[in-house]
């Protein structure tokens, strides 16, 4: 009896493969209908990228070439304050947002107050903390000396309060020593008493007890 064929067994492919060339085709099928925006798409992420490089690259340049004049304008020898003054404008005006401005910035400031012009020096100073509110601490003290220069005795207190306020004990010590001072100044005993008296309950330190202890006496006996 003659055998049959043996059946040849039937081989199945996983239907993971299958949904993989499902999707690939969709894929495929997808570029091909969208080409266009595609094309569109990268090359807007092109030149977006391109651009922002621009922009990093000519910031860099700024910043390098505001330092250079920066550098330049204070290393002249023999210069007079009103050229040096202008060279340190012509920085702030034609490279805003560099460091050789910032830079610029603090030495005009500086400038002015040793010319005794005060008021300029207090709006220099202004301008750089709206700029820079990192160096809050600096124009704080600064306009204090401006407001002080000026016999502008309140003032010079009320700029160094927010600092006071939030500064860490030792430096909230000193500042607070400062504004009880321009209160003596400014003929207003009491004032100045309140604020030793606010210290010496605030743990100064050993070395300046004798200090507030007597400028308490003192000053309790003129405001009787």
């Amino acid at each position: 009896m003659a055998q049959g064929k043996k059946a040849a067994p039937l081989k199945i492919k996983p239907a993971v493969e299958d949904e993989f060339i499902s999707f690939s085709a969709r894929l495929l099928e997808f570029g091909q209908r969208h080409l266009t925006l595609i094309i569109l798409i990268l090359a807007s992420a092109i030149i977006a990228a391109a651009g922002w490089g621009y922009l990093q690259k000519r910031q860099t340049l700024r910043q390098e070439k505001a330092a250079e004049l920066f550098q330049a304008a204070v290393g002249q020898k023999g210069s007079d304050a009103a050229t040096l003054r202008k060279e340190l404008q012509t920085i702030i005006q034609d490279y805003p947002e560099t460091g050789g401005a910032l830079q610029a910035r603090l030495l005009l400031a500086n400038l002015l107050f040793q010319e005794r012009r005060y008021q300029e020096a207090a709006a220099a100073f202004t301008a750089l903390g709206s700029l820079s509110p990192e160096l809050a601490s600096l124009v704080a003290e600064n306009l204090s000396a401006c407001y002080e220069a000026m016999q502008d005795y309140p003032q010079a207190v009320q700029v160094l309060e927010p600092l006071a306020a939030r500064a860490a004990p030792h430096y909230r010590h000193e500042l607070r020593r400062r504004q009880a001072l321009l209160w003596e100044k400014a003929g207003q005993p009491h004032k100045a008493l309140e604020i030793y008296q606010a210290i010496l309950k605030d743990n100064p330190p050993a070395h300046l007890l004798p200090y507030l202890q007597e400028k308490i006496q003192v000053l309790a006996s003129y405001t009787g």
